[in-house]
């Protein structure tokens, strides 16, 4: 199984408009982690790691960046994104366009929402099923 760069947004991706957590974030999470992956959370607004504090995941992140708010892609290195995102889960369904792999997830939470945990389900997928580059092979 690859291990895989996992990057989260924050506003209505995590943190919801009324200040409060999507359901199955902890749990979410600490599999990711468990399963060997890579957690990153990132913002359009900024370093958004009082919030992963205040919602008990920030133990559970490797790192926090900026993120670009157009030309998602291209601009990693102008905000000095220095690892490479292999999934991205995003309320906005172009910055999941700009990545070979990622979820677009709903900014409006639905009654018994689980999409965190549909997000889990294709981490899973996409690690079982990534063929190990010639980088890691070779590591």
């Amino acid at each position: 199984m690859r291990q895989l760069n996992v990057f989260f947004d924050v506003d209505h991706t995590l943190v919801m408009w009324n200040g409060q957590l999507r359901p199955h974030a902890l749990e979410v999470f600490q599999r990711i982690k468990e399963q060997g992956h890579t957690i990153y959370v990132w913002s359009g607004v900024g370093i958004r790691r009082y919030d992963m504090i205040k919602h008990g995941l920030h133990e559970y992140v490797t790192g926090y960046y900026v993120k670009p708010l157009e030309r998602y892609k291209e601009r990693l290195p102008d905000y000095k994104v220095d690892v490479t995102p292999d999934f991205v889960i995003d309320d906005y369904p172009q910055v999941i366009a700009a990545f070979d792999a990622g979820y677009h997830i709903s900014d409006i939470l639905k009654k018994d929402d689980a999409e965190l945990l549909e997000v889990l389900r294709l981490i899973e997928l996409c690690a079982a099923e990534s063929e190990p580059t010639a980088d890691e092979t070779t590591a």
